[in-house]
């Protein structure tokens, strides 16, 4: 068997090159995309328990607005482990700009303060220490193993000291465990642990933000149980009109990843792509094993007469192909070991192939090798094995151009094209749509605006605040700065009802954010009606309420608001000039519209844009963000400001950065690492079936060589003779557009609906892949075609 197959290879070597080559690309990018898929589908499921792990789910969404997530109550979980003995709770409060401060340095940490029961849910490895006595202290710390190395080097840190700014308050903690990194596809992640206080402080606003609840439940029916309890003892801190937009449940903690649609589509998306890729390659495989059948016919023959059954033939073929499918396999395996670092940096990932444990590849790669084997070898062996010896040896041509084999090779060609042109149209979808909303017009200049987040710390007092801003007017390059509540990928912000008189029905719910001095001209908004706030009218456009405003007087006057293109519609306002001057309700007080703004898209492209009122507050209001507008280049800008922020307020990281940076981090850099994934793996797709393609024209045209001479005998010039064999090789491919385009169409739709903001479905996308899957296919046979029809007719003749 194995030197049968060496001959057959030795012999045929570009057969070799193109059957075991294609198969081991496909099994390579099939390879890949499965250590993907699996890699994001074992979200939250590394960690014993992970099963019995749930959530507390808590959304609001008020008429007109996107469905918010909001914190867990947090005096939820301490109810629920009281009436519940068999379940464990935990709350979980996350500080992404913890500042870890170390003599005239800071660095921003991730901090989560936690309840002790919070590692019997997540059970961590522990590289040293005791965790659990470790989170009953105060002041005690956990670090991961990078955070431990990074500051006490290869030394035991337990013991050590480290203090911690949270809320601009610094605390000194001790190390008392370190736990292993964690591990990537871990949805709630932390550089460092510490217990959450009994007693919030009455300052801190995050004593009840951002306060997440794990359950480990034994069974599902405590599951159901915990939910009925949670909708008899509502939270008292919403009342019963604000009960009617609130969403509370439980969700498995495994589920939350997959959960984003987004995120389940490309994970989907790319799973399919390894699929066809693999399926392409295979089909390949049948291809070229068919259409060189003939070429084996005497051999099988031969075989036949001397004994060989027709089980014993297809048992040889069938064990050939799975020689050189195990061929196919090793080097389809050394190819994803090459390709991962290259995979990993265009996708942002993390992927790995390990060979033993729970996670090896080994029992994957002997199941797909024996699917393959038996897939891509069983009808050709059926093919071989079927010919009858009288026949074969007393024909003068062999066989294997039945018309049943010319059937099905077209029909695998047609399938081959149809979904490559599928995955053309995709890719050529994935990248435009990517590009757009990095380039789409959002309502403000995005380009040369610096956000410094460190300016909100509340460990700057006033007098910082103050001095930060003279210093950064100062620094070269710098055009202006502003401040605000609400920036690009967040900030801070508050959301009431706003209504116009005489209006009907729910009014509408408007998001709120205070704005300091030239907001709008730093940003670069588009005025559509009215004007700006002006420091020359402070006493009407000031935020009364939230500058602490105590004159009777003053407060006679009715504060002046900007609102949003979005927000003047919600209100029912035919244009924006309509909307000028009007007097309207808002959080049970009386405001005045002067102005109307394009809209600015703050938020995700995926989600629409919320209707925005803006409030002025000549220092931005509570927790603002100090944002800089540059006249050069932002990253020399940046470097000044980070070195200037530094003399001026060492202990308080500037925690700056650029606006493009934010909203590529926030909102854009998942989808265009993945549309990377996607292409890479649509063009190696793409690939194997030019492969089989030439495969087949290798052989078909070198079958006709004798047709050809014929042709050119009775006075068939060469371009008749490429009209008629590209012509045949170029019509399945035609036929694949007609599976590709119907297919393509709703994928794409279904994908580009998941956006606010996105492109038109044009047909010029069908048509240029269509039009690509053609240059390619006649690129791939021309050169077999040519060689055949420029052949001399005598010298062809001759062969035969």
């Amino acid at each position: 068997m194995w030197l049968t197959l060496y001959r057959s290879l030795a012999r045929h070597r570009l057969y070799a090159i193109l059957n075991i080559g294609g198969l081991a690309l496909g099994i390579a990018v099939f390879l890949v995309l499965f250590l993907f898929v699996r890699f994001e589908t074992s979200y939250d499921r590394v960690l014993p328990g992970w099963e019995r792990v749930w959530t507390v789910e808590r959304t609001v969404q008020f008429p007109g607005n996107p469905e918010l997530p909001i914190p867990s109550s947090p005096t939820l979980a301490a109810q629920l482990a009281n009436a519940f003995p068999n379940l464990v709770a935990a709350r979980m409060t996350p500080y992404d700009t913890a500042t870890v401060l170390t003599g005239n340095t800071s660095i921003t940490r991730k901090l989560a303060l936690v309840d002790p029961a919070y590692f019997q849910i997540f059970p961590f490895p522990v590289v040293e220490g005791d965790v659990a006595t470790t989170i009953a202290r105060p002041d005690g710390l956990i670090v991961s193993h990078r955070v431990a190395e990074s500051y006490f080097g290869k030394t035991s840190p337990l013991g050590r000291t480290l203090t911690v700014a949270i809320d601009g308050k610094p605390k000194v903690y001790r190390v008392g465990a370190v736990i292993a990194d964690l591990p990537k596809n871990q949805t709630y992640t932390s550089d460092m642990f510490a217990a959450i206080p009994d007693q919030p402080a009455d300052d801190t606003l995050s004593a009840s933000y951002g306060v997440t609840t794990f359950l480990m439940v034994p069974d599902a029916a405590t599951v159901d149980r915990v939910g009925s309890f949670m909708r008899r003892h509502p939270d008292p801190q919403f009342n019963a009109e604000a009960r009617r937009f609130l969403k509370e449940g439980l969700k498995p903690l495994s589920s939350l990843h997959l959960a984003d649609k987004g995120v389940s589509t490309v994970v989907a998306v790319l799973g399919t792509v390894g699929i066809v890729a693999l399926l392409l390659a295979t089909v390949n495989y049948i291809n070229l094993a068919t259409a060189r059948a003939g070429l084996r016919a005497r051999e099988i023959a031969i075989r036949k007469v001397v004994g060989a059954t027709r089980r014993t033939l297809v048992g040889q073929l069938l064990g050939e192909a799975l020689i050189a499918v195990t061929l196919a396999a090793l080097i389809g395996l050394a190819l994803a070991e090459i390709a991962l670092p290259f995979v990993n940096t265009i996708g942002g990932t993390d992927l790995s192939i390990a060979y033993w444990g729970t996670r090896s590849i080994l029992p994957l790669l002997l199941v797909m090798i024996a699917m393959v084997a038996l897939l891509a070898g069983f009808y050709p062996a059926f093919v071989i094995s079927r010919f009858q010896p009288a026949g074969v040896l007393a024909a003068a041509r062999t066989p294997g151009g039945d018309r049943s084999g010319a059937r099905l090779r077209k029909a695998l060609v047609v399938l081959q094209f149809g979904i490559a042109v599928a995955l053309m149209i995709g890719t050529a979808v994935l990248y435009a749509q990517t590009r757009h909303v990095r380039q789409a017009d959002i309502g403000f200049g995005r380009d040369g605006l610096i956000m410094m987040t460190g300016y909100g710390d509340r460990a700057l007092d006033t007098e910082q605040r103050a001095r930060l801003r003279d210093s950064i007017r100062r620094v070269p390059g710098v055009a202006g700065i502003t401040t605000s509540g609400a920036v690009p990928g967040g900030g801070t912000f508050a959301i009431a009802k706003m209504k116009r008189a005489g209006a009907t029905g729910e009014p509408p719910m408007i998001v709120q954010s205070t704005v300091g001095d030239r907001f709008f001209a730093i940003y670069r908004a588009r005025l559509l009606a009215g004007r700006v706030f002006d420091p020359a009218r402070f006493a009407l456009d000031v935020d009364r309420e939230r500058s602490g405003a105590t004159d009777h007087k003053a407060t006679l006057n009715t504060t002046n608001i900007i609102l949003n293109r979005t927000a003047v519609q919600r209100l029912g306002f035919d244009h924006a000039a309509d909307a000028i001057d009007q007097v309207v309700s808002l959080d049970d007080g009386m405001v005045r519209i002067v102005g109307v703004i394009a809209d600015m898209r703050f938020g995700t492209p995926r989600q629409p844009v919320e209707a925005f009122a803006y409030r002025y507050q000549p220092g931005g209001g509570n927790r603002s963000i100090l944002v800089v507008r540059t006249s050069e280049d932002t990253r020399p800008v940046l470097a000044r400001l980070e070195a200037m922020w530094h003399r001026v307020a060492p202990a308080v990281p500037p925690v700056a950065t650029t606006v493009d940076q934010t909203l590529y981090e926030s909102y854009y850099r998942q989808d265009v690492q993945r549309s990377r994934l996607f292409t890479a793996g649509a063009v190696l797709a793409a690939l194997i079936g030019c492969i089989g393609l030439y495969g087949l024209a290798a052989f078909d045209t070198t079958r006709r060589v004798k047709e050809i001479g014929i042709r050119k005998v009775l006075g068939a010039s060469t371009a008749d003779v490429m009209r008629l064999l590209l012509g045949q090789f170029l019509r399945p491919v035609l036929l694949a557009n007609m599976i590709a385009w119907p297919i393509a169409w709703v994928a794409m739709t279904d994908w580009l609906n998941g956006f606010d903001d996105r492109i038109v479905l044009s047909p010029l996308y069908f048509v240029a892949a269509s039009v690509l899957a053609l240059i390619i296919a006649t690129g791939t046979v021309a050169g077999h075609a040519w060689r055949v029809a420029r052949a001399e007719p005598a010298r062809a003749l001759r062969q035969f």
